[in-house]
């Protein structure tokens, strides 16, 4: 009959065994540390070593979530792959053509030929290609093993339409921060800065749509189109540098085709008076002033103001609005100029001199000189007025103090 450790003894095992375990890692049993005494005084030892099961690896719900989305995707790919397969073969079959010599341009001949559309806009029009060229590909794993996204802007939904905009912003911010530190201390620039030449155009509406939904499958709204514009018009009037020019022509172009607008026969049409000489005249506004503006080829620089000169303005700012016009078209010894004007005070007869003789000066300079000008905003009126007193206030907007008592 076999003898049996006393109770002490087996719960002083098991309390080993248990210390083994978390110190080693592994599990051991009380078999290997006791043992059975048989009648004929047999030893027999067995020892079990156990390793702890590991737990499985839990994926987090975004990446459960994407990869329910890449499969569906993927099923929808090859169910309309297997439709334009089977299409192709029965276009080609009424084309004549044997269907493994079948491309895209047969086909869109032979969309055009059985379905003709008039429709001014191309992409309205029938269209018949593989799924692979519309539907959007890029499905590539946003999450590390952790489930933590890789771009910082994931959870706004449109991670790359928000990185795009929140670079312009931060470019803004360096930009305004330089021209602080320049203002301040006077010392030069960093890097060579200066404003843009020219005009930009941005992505249209359409262009900006398929951009985002080709190159990074976001959908985009026109509300995100509006604040994309106004943002990257508002960088590229400021001071920039070769890296925030390079950002910005990614997204726009300089505007040519409109500018080449201004050359037109009305823009560039003069007259010639009795003695031979070439002159043009324009009328100009600023808020309550109207100026009569002619301008004379060939001259030697005369300025004449309501039968003065530029002294006619006591101010050096209003002096200075007037000339703006000539200087900047290097044409101030070069041409005369008479202008007669009334109305407004100081400010709005040199502002309406100024929009007159800058269309005046348009038939007698350079195609490059008249993008200059559009470019500077001196062919535009400028319809800002001093907005008037409101009953009941102290001017237009201030008001007066309120007490409770």
């Amino acid at each position: 009959m076999a003898a049996s450790i006393p109770t002490a003894t087996r719960s002083f095992i098991k309390f080993i065994g248990s210390e083994l375990w978390f110190s080693t890692g592994y599990r051991t049993t009380s078999k290997c540390l006791t043992r059975t005494l048989s009648t004929q005084n047999e030893v027999s030892t067995e020892s079990e070593v156990t390793r702890p099961k590991r737990r499985a690896e839990k994926l987090s719900a975004a990446m459960k979530a994407f990869l329910k989305r890449a499969k569906e995707h993927e099923s929808k790919i090859n169910k309309y792959t297997e439709e334009y397969e089977l299409g192709r073969k029965h276009l080609a079959n009424m084309m004549g053509i044997h269907p493994d010599e079948m491309t895209q341009e047969h086909i869109n001949e032979a969309i055009r030929y059985l379905l003709p559309s008039g429709l001014f806009d191309k992409g309205s029009r029938p269209q018949f290609k593989h799924p692979k060229d519309i539907l959007p590909l890029n499905f590539d794993f946003p999450f590390d093993k952790a489930g933590r996204p890789y771009h910082y802007q994931y959870y706004t939904l449109l991670p790359n339409y928000h990185g795009i905009m929140s670079e312009a912003a931060w470019r803004m911010e360096c930009l305004r921060e330089e021209e602080v530190r320049i203002g301040s201390t006077g010392a030069p620039p960093q890097e060579e800065m200066k404003h843009l030449s020219e005009e930009y155009e941005w992505m249209d509406l359409r262009t900006f749509l398929n951009y985002f939904k080709s190159n990074h499958s976001e959908v985009v709204q026109v509300n995100e189109h509006n604040r994309f514009v106004i943002l990257m018009t508002k960088l590229s009037k400021m001071r920039l540098r070769e890296q925030d020019v390079a950002f910005l022509k990614q997204f726009g172009s300089p505007k040519t085709s409109e500018i080449n607008v201004m050359d037109t026969e009305e823009i560039k049409k003069f007259y010639v008076n009795e003695q031979g000489r070439k002159f043009r005249t324009k009328n100009g506004y600023r808020k309550s002033a109207i100026a009569q503006v002619t301008v004379y080829a060939e001259g030697e620089g005369i300025l004449e103001i309501n039968g003065k000169g530029i002294e006619y303005f006591e101010s050096q700012y209003a002096r200075e609005q007037v000339l703006f016009p000539l200087v900047l078209t290097s044409s101030l010894n070069k041409v005369d100029v008479h202008a007669r004007v009334e109305g407004g005070g100081e400010m709005g007869q040199s502002g309406a001199i100024r929009h007159g003789l800058s269309n005046a000066l348009l038939p007698f300079v350079s195609q490059q000189m008249v993008n200059k000008l559009s470019l500077s905003g001196l062919l535009d009126r400028d319809s800002r007025v001093k907005e008037r007193n409101k009953p009941g206030q102290k001017k237009a907007r201030k008001q007066f103090q309120w007490r409770a008592r």
